[in-house]
């Protein structure tokens, strides 16, 4: 072998050392960057989290898309959307959009207030205890284990998806899956438990609110949460039950 030639191999050598040092360094750094990052979506999602539990009040809609969900099954009643007020820590109020079995469209209100859960009749507008089998809870969305404890603690694959502007708001999208098992509460029991379901969710950058959250299901079915108009003054009194009709005397 030629000297030229020993010399080149070396050069050769010690060339593909240094590539494999710059690659391993490289694939080291890249690796501690996206821990990084997991570590400071899941510190977006905390932060969060806090300002949930830290609202005084909040308007909130829910939009059903796709297939209408049940709202009330004793009585056939399905539900597409509500416009909703919270009061901390434990008032809801929702005008809610229903379908009536014959397919008549109306709107009724469900008031949940720590003496209960009210709901008005779509007809007379009178308020009575709402049925015991209702499966939608607004109040569990701004409890410590609702939305607050899913963000914490539930939120698999957690990314950054980027910026984007709603409602005149600068939002951080995040996006990620949750189980059916800890969306249900939310949503109306609506979801299979042990299945993963793409999740998004929208982050006021100045306070950390949830500006939007979004669950998508199969075949174009889903949920939208919109929130706005947080820390208003709002009143959401305990409705007033209707007398009870006298027995007839004997």
């Amino acid at each position: 072998m030629f000297r030229g030639d020993a010399t080149n191999m070396r050069k050769a050598e010690a060339a593909n050392v240094l590539l494999c040092l710059l690659a391993s360094s490289i694939w080291i750094t890249g690796a501690e960057q996206a821990g990084a990052s997991r570590d400071a979506v899941q510190g977006h999602l905390n932060r969060t989290a806090d300002a949930v539990l830290a609202l005084k009040s909040t308007r909130f809609s829910i939009k059903r898309e796709g297939t209408p969900a049940v709202l009330d099954a004793k009585n056939n009643i399905t539900f597409t959307a509500a416009d909703c007020v919270y009061a901390a820590p434990d008032r809801v109020s929702c005008n809610v959009k229903v379908a009536l079995k014959n397919g008549t469209i109306l709107q009724l209100t469900r008031v949940w207030v720590p003496e209960g859960t009210f709901q008005s009749n779509p007809l007379t507008r009178q308020f009575g205890k709402a049925p015991a089998d209702a499966n939608f809870n607004g109040v569990v969305l701004f409890a410590k284990t609702g939305v607050p404890e899913i963000l914490r603690t539930a939120v698999q694959k957690a990314q950054v998806a980027g910026r984007e502007t709603v409602e005149n708001r600068p939002t951080l999208h995040l996006r990620g899956e949750v189980s059916g098992e800890k969306l249900n509460p939310l949503v109306g029991s609506t979801l299979k438990p042990e299945v993963m379901y793409p999740v998004d969710c929208w982050i006021d950058e100045t306070s950390a609110n949830p500006a939007r959250i979004h669950v998508t299901e199969p075949e174009g079915n889903g949920w939208l949460i919109e929130l706005f108009g947080t820390n208003e003054p709002v009143d959401i009194p305990t409705p007033q039950l209707p007398p009870p009709t006298p027995k007839p005397h004997a």
